[in-house]
């Protein structure tokens, strides 16, 4: 309150320091968390409105001291914050506001929260009202003094809380900023993928010691806040070929779960590699160029050595020997002086010199010409010859020579080699994170923390009762036994809540048991912060006494019961016996649309709002107001429960207790080892494997007891036995089971050691001079070697 007066108009009033009270605070950011889901209608109406809303929660929450930051009350804002950002998005939260963004007002506060850093100077007041303040007590424990039955405070918070919640909304805002709610629906918030999804071999839900045995999957824990879990997977054959449809990726894909403070994740991710091609189709431009060249050169060669058909030389018609060539039996094509010799040696042989020879026959060639045949015969011959060499040659083998095609994608060599190398391409193998990454170990006890972290959520939750009286209706069964309503009720629980089913729902269901027993269908109402299931008495069956008994245990166990009475008498709470409804919120129906609320608490519930007891609510307002408050309620139950611990407060616990009790420290080479094949292999020096006990491999630590044997002689260890007890324990307590030592407490084992080293007894360092450290470090500073 002090906040929002003080940045309404840049001036400071003395009078907001006596609005002090922690209620009249919580109520004023049940109001401002009502507001929120307004924020769509406040950005068109008065855009400066949200701005201004977020900034002076922000500056508020950056004002408060140490002391006043231990309230439940900061926690409120934190997440009230948190809520209006979310409702905003990251369109508005980008604005510049009083000369930065808002987004940088915002993360800049909850940092400061996280890392416990005090708040801005306030303002300056005057001495009487600092006194005054030195003299008020906000832990005050009573919140009227004139009532009779006088409601307690909520108990103080402590900083850890505080800090938690600074942290947890921040990691919520980065993940969850613009992308709420998500393609499966405001129901999820979290992934359900476990490790051994979509392993082959392995079937089940929940996590089993299959996990340890498994070669392609690893458990890490990162910066001591992530638990993560590295997964080798084939490519899984996703509807429509999934996101890498149309290109070439790798055989198999890599599936990375991450469980933090904000909740779990899941990503799968593979290589991307081209576009796809055909392999009969792929040739390289040099293939392609020495292919035409070698054609070219056949046609080329055939062309000159094939031989040549030519046309006959005596393209010119005859006539008959008897008839004489005359002008009107002449052609073109006719050779008139040929036929007339031919004519006259046929019809006067006696002009013949050689009777067997024509007159128009050629005459004989020179001698020369009989050796341009045999050249020509010759040249013929050879041709042949070629040509048949040629054809005898070119199937040979040696004659073939193999085309020259890129390499093929290769099989992965390991079943963790996609792993490895994500792990890599991540920056996480160099030995500068070294400090930020451990293997965990791999037990019964650390599957069931894991379990207990994945059944834990990732948002606040409740249930609410919501029970219809109907007129006339006094007594348990009458009301439990209605399995229909009035139009006004169901209009009502239409708005406030949305129906789900209770088969397909993943969210929080509350209790109920999908099937008959709870029903169908219930109510079901979700933030990115908050899951809200409402038991309504009219969705569940009433039709035998089992069912009857089931819906008064649902109905009995909520610690808030809304009642929709339209009975001329007022509802009593006796009517359904219970020791829990700790508040009761009674909606009388009106005339005219009003609603007349009634609301009963325990004594020990403090006060909460915005509705109070005995006011009058119009209908279109209804919903989100009763629904408002029934959550203001559950959160006022649950502050006054002494050992209450909010949901992020247990996730942080569970990932601190595998941080602490699971984390396994080893050297460098071990964890490169075992990030490079999770399942090692038998060690030389041992007889059976180490898998089962825990990730780290044997061989590391076999290997240096080994070092350590052939450079001690035996008899030096004998003399040294006192000095070096605890580092033998120490290196005996790494081990799990006595698989992993090279050495044990067996005599016959302790008998094959004597006389491994000739070597004399070791100088001890002790005895010579302190020598000069190096900066050099063997091995990196994480590594218990180095301790």
């Amino acid at each position: 309150m002090q906040g929002i007066k003080w940045c309404k108009t840049g001036f400071y009033f003395p009078l907001v320091d006596q609005a002090t009270h922690v209620t009249v605070a919580q109520v004023a950011c049940d109001s401002l968390l009502l507001l929120c889901d307004k924020a769509d209608t406040l950005l068109e109406l008065y855009p400066n409105v949200p701005c201004k809303i977020t900034h002076v929660l922000s500056e508020t929450l950056g004002r408060m001291t140490l002391r006043e930051r231990r309230g439940p009350l900061t926690i409120s804002m934190i997440f009230c914050l948190g809520e209006w950002a979310m409702n905003l998005g990251p369109t508005v939260l980008l604005r510049i506001y009083q000369g930065k963004p808002l987004l940088m007002t915002l993360f800049t506060v909850l940092d400061n929260i996280a890392q416990n850093k005090g708040g801005k100077d306030p303002p300056k007041t005057n001495k009487c009202h600092q006194d005054e303040d030195e003299d008020f007590d906000p832990d005050v424990t009573l919140d009227n003094l004139t009532d009779e039955v006088c409601a307690k405070s909520p108990h103080r918070g402590n900083v850890h809380s505080v800090q938690l919640a600074a942290k947890m909304v921040m990691m919520h805002l980065i993940n969850h900023l613009g992308h709420f709610p998500m393609g499966i629906g405001a129901a999820r918030l979290s992934s359900l993928v476990v490790e051994l999804d979509d392993v082959p071999g392995i079937e089940g839900d929940e996590l089993s010691s299959a996990i340890f045995q498994a070669p392609n999957i690893q458990l890490l824990m990162l910066s001591n806040s992530i638990i993560m879990s590295l997964v080798e997977l084939a490519a899984l054959d996703a509807p429509g070929g999934g996101v890498t449809a149309g290109l070439t990726t790798a055989p198999s894909l890599v599936r990375v779960l991450l469980r933090d403070l904000a909740g779990k994740a899941s990503w799968d991710s593979s290589i991307l590699y081209s576009q796809p091609f055909i392999d009969d189709e792929f040739q390289t431009p040099f293939a392609k160029s020495v292919d035409w060249d070698i054609k070219s050169h056949k046609e080329e060669l055939n062309s000159v050595i094939t031989q040549q058909s030519c046309a006959s030389r005596h393209t010119i018609r005859h006539r008959e020997p008897h008839i004489l060539p005359t002008f009107a039996n002449g052609a073109s094509d006719m050779d008139n002086l040929d036929d007339l010799l031919q004519y006259i040696g046929h019809t006067s042989p006696e002009v013949l010199c050689n009777p067997e020879i024509a007159l128009n026959a050629p005459a004989n060639p020179p001698h020369g010409l009989y050796l341009e045949s045999e050249t020509i015969a010759t040249i013929l011959n050879q041709r042949n010859a070629e040509q048949e060499h040629l054809n005898n040659w070119s199937q040979h083998i040696s004659m073939c020579a193999t085309p020259i095609s890129p390499p093929s994608c290769r099989q992965p060599p390991a079943p963790f080699h996609h792993c490895r190398l994500l792990f890599s391409h991540l920056g996480l193998s160099g030995w500068e994170q070294r400090r930020k990454l451990h293997l965990l170990t791999k037990n019964e006890k650390l599957l069931r923390e894991l379990r207990n972290l994945d059944s834990q959520r990732s948002r606040e939750t409740h249930k609410i009762a919501v029970i219809y009286v109907s007129q006339g209706q006094e007594d348990k069964n009458s009301i439990l036994s209605n399995v229909a309503a009035s139009k006004e009720y169901e209009n009502f629980v239409a708005r406030l809540a949305w129906e789900v089913e209770l088969e397909s729902h993943t969210g929080f269901l509350g209790g109920l048991v999908p099937g008959k027993a709870s029903g169908v269908t219930a109510p079901y109402f979700a933030t990115s912060f908050t899951e809200v299931l409402f038991h309504v008495a009219t969705r569940m069956p009433s039709d035998s006494p089992e069912s009857l008994l089931q819906k008064t245990r649902h109905l009995g166990n909520d610690e808030v019961h809304i009642v929709w009475s339209e009975h001329w008498r007022d509802y009593r709470r006796d009517i359904i016996p219970t020791e829990f409804c700790d508040v009761l919120i009674v909606i009388y129906p009106l005339h005219n649309k009003l609603y007349r609320i009634q609301i009963s608490r325990k004594p020990e519930i403090p006060f909460f709002g915005p509705l109070f007891d005995e006011c009058i609510v119009e209908d279109k307002v209804l919903p989100g107001l009763v629904r408002t408050t029934a959550l203001a309620a559950s959160r006022a139950k649950r502050s006054t429960l002494t050992l209450y611990q909010h949901y992020y407060e247990e996730r942080a616990r569970s990932i601190d207790t595998v941080m602490r009790n699971h984390k396994e420290s080893t050297t460098f080479e071990e964890f490169t080892a075992n990030v490079y094949s999770p399942v090692q292999p038998a060690s030389p020096f041992s007889g059976t494997s180490s898998v089962s006990g825990s990730t780290t491999s044997v061989q590391s630590t076999a290997s240096s007891n080994l070092a350590a044997a052939l450079i001690d002689s035996h008899q030096g260890r004998s003399g040294l036995r006192s000095t070096s007890a605890t580092s033998n324990d120490t290196r005996a307590n790494r081990a799990s089971d006595g698989s992993r030592v090279w050495f044990s407490s067996d005599a016959q084992e302790n008998t094959a050691l004597h006389g491994i080293s000739p070597r004399p007894v070791k100088k001890m360092s002790f005895k010579s001079g302190p020598k000069q450290r190096t900066n050099t470090q063997p091995t990196p500073p994480d590594s218990p070697r180095y301790k």
